[in-house]
């Protein structure tokens, strides 16, 4: 099986899906091979091609429809006896059903393994409301990137929550395209544009490393003067939460490749595909048996919730 990884090996999220899916092919005695296109889409694409045009195809590509990417990827496995499944980034509905019409991808194109990304919106959203409590909040948004859906979910949940509160003014949505100093740069103006500035909601914890760093630049305390809310499960993170930096975090989709790659072993095995659900995003609170998973890195532990999410009630 071969992943094609959209993000840096080195990255904290895309680097922990890789740590799982090790984990669970040494689980499940697959083999997994992984490219990294490193944040370039265009990358990602031609990898697609080159390993479409291997003399040895793998039996299972996971994709990821990073920047939209999806449907070029899997023009060049066209007719190849490969299946394909999609994490994290679907195609559209309405893509996907024009594709099924192909005899071709009803047998090769597998049911897409995708975390609620509108949920874990509203879920931190939610939470960082609770945190201001009776306070009036000036709010901004740092989203990922305009078109990947992931991006485009996080923050339609969060904004119908913030527009819903009456004491809750949602200045700008801004995009940082998921990198810390973008976001930097961006909190730098967003502060000077604001100077009541309180609240923060960032897509994930790359971009939250960023508003900090402008935040302490200004003398001001992160996580009491201006509250944050992020996604991810990067050891900083979980570290910045923990010290209460970091007031409301999301976190947990790092697992679906746990969760493919087991549903792939499944319908390896069996022909049958499963028809399970499993809900990936949770708000991670310190002292709970996820949070301390996560902060002693514990895959064997975490891919346990993967697979029987029952063993440690109300984790996952």
């Amino acid at each position: 099986m071969l992943f094609l990884n959209p993000g840096y090996s080195s990255e904290s999220f895309w680097g922990d899906v890789d740590s799982l899916l090790e984990a669970s092919a040494a689980r499940l005695d697959m083999q997994v091979e992984t490219l990294h296109s490193d944040r370039n889409h265009f990358h990602m694409i031609r990898q697609a091609t080159e390993v479409a045009g291997r003399a040895t195809l793998p039996a299972f590509v996971l994709m990821v429809n990073e920047k939209h990417g999806g449907l070029r990827m899997l023009d060049a496995f066209y007719r190849k006896p490969v299946y394909i499944q999609f994490i994290l980034n679907d195609i559209s509905l309405e893509e996907r059903q024009n594709l099924l019409k192909d005899p071709h991808w009803r047998t090769y194109l597998l049911p897409a393994v995708v975390p609620d990304n509108q949920d874990v919106g509203t879920l931190t959203a939610t939470a960082l409301v609770k945190k201001l409590g009776q306070q009036p909040a000036q709010l901004v948004l740092i989203s990922g990137d305009k078109t990947t859906p992931a991006s485009v979910e996080r923050t339609q949940g969060a904004l119908a929550v913030f527009q819903a509160e009456s004491d809750v003014t949602v200045e700008q949505t801004v995009y940082g395209q998921w990198q810390e100093d973008k976001a930097y740069q961006q909190a730098q103006v967003l502060l000077q544009r604001y100077p009541s500035l309180n609240a923060v909601w960032t897509a994930n914890d790359h971009m939250a490393f960023g508003v900090i760093r402008a935040l302490k630049e200004k003398q001001l305390t992160p996580g009491k003067d201006v509250l944050l809310s992020t996604i991810n499960t990067s050891p900083q993170v979980l570290a910045l939460r923990r010290a209460g930096e970091i007031n409301a975090l999301g976190g947990g989709h790092f697992l679906v490749a746990g969760v493919a790659l087991a549903n792939i072993r499944q319908f390896r095995d069996t022909g049958q595909y499963p028809e399970v659900h499993i809900s990936l995003f949770r708000l991670l609170e310190p002292d709970t048996p996820l949070f301390d998973a996560l902060e002693k890195r514990d895959w064997a532990g975490l891919l346990d919730l993967v697979l029987d999410p029952t063993r440690i009630p109300g984790s996952l």
